[in-house]
């Protein structure tokens, strides 16, 4: 009961006081939900206490969300307007950074350095912050994309040598860095925003990378050279969300605009997993596994959450207290009936 607490402090303090994130005046139904069991019971995780007073990120539109490798009970949010905040609690409260630059505006993704968790990177706009300080301080120089209209969309790092950095833009490009995002070359051109960047869990030299239009691309050697994944005969599979894989990336599961797709040789090919709705009919933007258990698997739509616990052969089904569409489910790891659902807006 004491473990559940705070989550229930945390709904009575949803709009009280000043939002640290947006004007109250916007419907508390954003922010992250989480759950203890499997999604029978959600709760708003969003306090943020601040100088001025109890702020709250029930208003916040949620793009992304990433768990410390090293600590489960330290988690990183980036949203779309109110810049990025980390909690150190397992969500009981959020803070912010105190670089101003990252407290406002676009997160597209951040990543953790999986062997130093004080080593941060966090994409924002044409730039790449890095803090090697536990987020005391950060430079902005990491990566400076010059062209115009071009965004820093996603960011990777590779697990066995983490001075390797992946960036994928917004106009396809790909980038690599040997060195601790100090310099850069391009790997992959792919002309479509970059969704999402995989490194494989037993090899890192291999890598998947998903498309927003074009599917998605794989690498066994680094990237120096690239195989597209096939997916004939799956329509809308080429429209690439989200990509999750087990802990020994035996199974890679994709949310795309068809439904979710299931690899089981690392991207190369793919097959539909059957769902409630027909292919295509709901938005499924994101996706969670078991990473150690593979046959479960969650992903939620507006105001609804599905869990299977074989594989997707059958779901269960339950209401979500949002009518905002879920953009990233986050799985403990150690517990997998703990998840956390970041949330926001459609937008065309």
């Amino acid at each position: 009961m004491k473990k559940l607490l705070p989550l229930f402090i945390l709904l009575v303090l949803v709009g009280a006081g000043c939002s640290a994130a947006a004007p109250t005046s916007k419907k508390a139904d954003g922010g992250i939900l989480k759950t203890a069991d499997a999604g029978k019971l959600w709760a708003q995780s969003s306090l943020v206490p601040t100088a001025k007073g109890i702020g709250t990120l029930a208003t916040a539109n949620i793009l992304t969300l990433e768990m410390d490798p090293q600590d489960k009970n330290v988690l990183y949010v980036g949203t779309r307007e109110d810049g990025f905040l980390y909690s150190d609690d397992a969500g009981t409260s959020w803070r912010q950074p105190k670089d101003k630059a990252l407290s406002t505006g676009y997160i597209a993704s951040l990543k953790v350095d999986p062997k130093n968790v004080c080593t941060v990177y966090v994409a924002k706009g044409p730039r790449l912050y890095k803090s090697i300080d536990c987020m005391r301080s950060f430079q902005n120089d990491a990566y400076i994309e010059s062209r115009e209209k071009v965004n820093v969309l996603k960011v990777a790092v590779d697990w066995f040598n983490p001075q390797i950095v992946w960036i994928g833009l917004s106009n396809g490009d790909v980038q690599k860095s040997l060195d601790g995002a100090r310099t850069w070359s391009n790997v992959l051109h792919v002309k479509d925003d970059v969704t999402d960047i995989l490194i494989n869990q037993n090899d890192s030299r291999m890598a998947l990378v998903g498309t927003l239009a074009k599917g998605m691309m794989k690498t066994g050697d680094g990237g120096a050279t690239w195989t597209p994944a096939d997916l004939k005969g799956i329509t809308g599979g080429a429209e690439v969300f989200d990509l999750i894989q087990s802990k020994d990336s035996g199974t890679v599961i994709a949310a795309t605009k068809y439904g979710l797709l299931r690899s089981q040789d690392f991207g190369t090919t793919w097959s539909p997993i059957k769902l409630v709705t027909a292919a295509g009919q709901v938005n499924i933007q994101a996706v969670g596994m078991d990473a150690s258990h593979p046959d479960v698997l969650y992903y939620a739509t507006t105001a609804t959450f599905y869990k299977s616990t074989d594989g997707g052969a059958t779901w269960q089904t339950g209401k979500l207290p949002s009518n905002r569409l879920p953009r990233a489910i986050l799985v403990d790891p150690s517990n997998a009936a703990v998840l956390y659902l970041g949330l926001a807006t459609e937008t065309k």
